[in-house]
């Protein structure tokens, strides 16, 4: 699927890393440092790319837990979301993340550990009878790459450890 894969000289030896280049043994591994690099630079022609997109595994730094916009929520007391992964595969005519970005390259922060850590110290900010809701892939449809990533049932287990 990828023939290209950028990985941040950072994270070269996440074991989260490692499982994800072991499935793509025949791809070009590239080291960068830092993910900006390659991913939406204004020379980019994202059609072109979006015929060959390349693998970016990064880490985030910041942002990990960001509030939702008021009217975004669907039940909680309390919205937040998090994106692990910039861009989505597909190509569908009617998504807004077609051009979000100028480039058509998959970025996924593998520190999946920091979110989550994130987002345990947000839930932790409310009393235990509130809902608080946390909604993933708002920048990407992160579970069309699950069977890679396994970052869905990594945060089932944090969210089923937090009170509330």
């Amino acid at each position: 699927m990828y023939r290209n894969i950028y990985v941040e000289s950072e994270v070269l030896r996440y074991p989260r890393v490692k499982e994800i280049l072991a499935r793509y043994t025949d791809a070009s591994i590239v080291t960068c440092d830092r993910y900006t690099e390659i991913f939406n630079l204004k020379s980019q022609d994202f059609r072109l790319q979006k015929k060959q997109p390349a693998l970016i595994l990064a880490r985030k730094h910041s942002g990990y837990i960001q509030q939702a916009p008021a009217g975004y929520g669907v039940g909680g007391d309390h919205n937040f979301y998090f994106s692990t992964m910039l861009n989505c595969l597909y190509d569908c005519r009617y998504c807004f993340l077609q051009g979000m970005y100028r480039s058509a390259n998959h970025v996924v922060f593998v520190n999946y550990e920091d979110f989550s850590s994130a987002l345990l110290k947000t839930a932790a900010r409310f009393e235990k009878d509130e809902q608080v809701w946390f909604f993933s892939g708002y920048d990407c449809d992160s579970l069309a790459l699950e069977p890679v990533l396994g970052m869905a049932e990594y945060f089932i287990e944090t969210v089923s450890s937090s009170q509330n």
